[in-house]
C-alpha cells in the first residue's frame, strides 16, 4: 500500500502547527514588532521551523 500525500493533508498540518499556543504568540510579537501583515508573521514562523528541521541535514557536530 504507498502513501499519498495532498495538498489537503499538506493544509491540515500548515494548521495544525499555526493552531500551538506558540505559534500564535510569534505570530502577534511578529505582527507587533515588525510592523508585517498576519499572513507574512504566519508565513515567517513557518519558515522558521522549516529551518528548524530540515530534512535529511547531516547531524551537528560537537
Amino acid at each position: 500500500m504507498t502513501r499519498t500525500i495532498s495538498e489537503e493533508t499538506d493544509i491540515c498540518d500548515m494548521s495544525r502547527v499555526l493552531a500551538s499556543p506558540v505559534a500564535t504568540a510569534f505570530v502577534r510579537i511578529a505582527m507587533a514588532c515588525r510592523g508585517v501583515t498576519e499572513a507574512r508573521a504566519r508565513q515567517l514562523y513557518l519558515d522558521y521551523i522549516n529551518r528548524a528541521q530540515p530534512n535529511g541535514a547531516p547531524a551537528a557536530r560537537d
